[in-house]
């Protein structure tokens, strides 16, 4: 059967950033959705063909961003490997410099002794037993004296080498650092380009099972003989259990337990911390509570351990002729399938919110105890968007800190 087929569309793909299910940041909105009728889902089918698009390229420039980055990185390790040879051989020239000072020094210093020999009382001495004449020991002592002073000046020469590539040691290594900063500032760069890779990269996957999901609900309603301009409800008004097995039309709303007290109500409400919109009622159980259909229809929608909402089950169905998507979670367990047709007499899970909650050591970050959460959407469900733009209050229930204690019960 075609509706057994859509149902198994709806198993094989789960919205990626799906963390809403609790703490929705949306406003309600009253209006219909696009995807009331066939010519505004065709509509919706070309906005989620134009977004796969965008998406697949945003997804190449990242890519190109990436290769870039990984060139500039590359860069910056090779020029880091070149600043450390240069920090070596400045390394070298410092002790081949400091060698020679060395050596300068002990030389002038034998200079300058002999120089001032030269010049003291064995001047006399010096020229009996080495010069041939006074002139030859002047000019000896010139020279000695012409040799010192070069060699103070290649003192002075060596010793700002010393210090000049003990500055550019100091250049190089600090040229270094900052490579080595490019690089973490590069490679941080490339875990945020890789994340808005794997992001387009889920988006595309993502609109490719709403693309799905809705190709196979237009041929659903177009075989249900839907017009482009009648309206999913009015389509459905025209049906009967003959004609479709999965069509049942409830004539009222149950409560989803046998009794309950309402912890939280829909829409805007403040929690620690933060103002967040409620998508739902919040109705405490005991965990382990049996849940129920609030109306008989069909199960269209498993997510199983969402780290916020839990385990959930979605039921489509028609009441009144209106045809409705109902949320269930924080489930701690759930008994129902995809494509399964429910009545209002069937347990469809366990409630939760207590052990599932992190907590207590679970998985669930948007449950501080056990409950169950209970959500309404009017329309059928084509997509995470219309699901989400057509919420409203669940009916029947009381107010907040209020109990109700039969299936039956209802409140205006």
């Amino acid at each position: 059967m075609r509706i057994k087929k859509l149902g198994e569309y709806f198993i094989r793909y789960f919205l990626v950033v799906f963390t809403v299910m609790y703490f929705l940041p949306l406003e309600p909105v009253a209006a219909a959705s696009n995807a009331d009728t066939l010519a505004g889902m065709r509509s919706e089918l070309e906005d989620l063909y134009r977004q796969k698009a965008d998406a697949e390229h945003q997804q190449e420039l990242s890519e190109a961003e990436k290769k870039e980055k990984n060139r500039q990185i590359a860069n910056a390790y090779a020029e880091i490997e070149d600043a450390q040879i240069k920090v070596e051989e400045a390394k070298k020239t410092i002790e081949k410099t400091s060698e020679k000072i060395k050596e300068l020094d002990e030389q002038t210093q034998e200079l300058m002794a002999y120089y001032q020999i030269l010049q003291g009382n064995n001047s006399y001495l010096e020229f009996i037993t080495d010069s041939s004449s006074m002139t030859e020991l002047i000019m000896r002592s010139d020279a000695i004296s012409l040799l010192s002073d070069y060699n103070q000046e290649k003192l002075v020469e060596l010793e700002d080498l010393i210090i000049e590539n003990e500055q550019t040691q100091v250049d190089l290594i600090e040229y270094e650092q900052e490579l080595n900063d490019k690089i973490a500032d590069y490679e941080r760069q490339l875990e945020e380009i890789d994340a808005e890779i794997i992001q387009f990269s889920d988006i595309s996957m993502d609109i490719d099972g709403e693309i799905d999901l809705l190709e196979n609900t237009i041929e659903l309603y177009e075989d249900m003989g839907c017009t482009e301009t009648e309206t999913i409800s009015a389509c459905y008004q025209r049906l009967s259990s003959q004609d479709y097995e999965w069509y049942i039309n409830n004539y009222g709303w149950l409560k989803p337990v046998t009794e309950g007290r309402i912890t939280s109500n829909f829409g805007w409400r403040s929690v620690p911390g933060q103002s967040s919109y409620h998508s739902g009622i919040d109705i405490g159980v005991s965990e382990g509570t049996e849940v129920y259909p609030a109306a008989a229809g069909q199960v269209i929608k498993i997510v199983k351990r969402s780290s916020c909402g839990g385990n959930q089950i979605y039921i489509q169905a028609v009441i009144n002729g209106e045809v409705y998507t109902i949320q269930y979670a924080h489930l701690l367990e759930m008994y129902v399938d995809v494509g399964d047709i429910v009545n209002v007499n069937d347990v469809i899970g366990l409630s939760g919110g207590y052990s599932t909650a992190s907590r207590y050591g679970g998985y669930d970050t948007c449950t501080t105890g056990a409950h169950l959460h209970f959500g309404v959407s009017v329309g059928a469900y084509t997509s995470w968007s219309s699901y989400t733009a057509n919420l409203i209050n669940p009916p029947g229930f009381p107010n907040k800190g209020s109990w109700f204690y039969s299936r039956t019960q209802w409140f205006d």
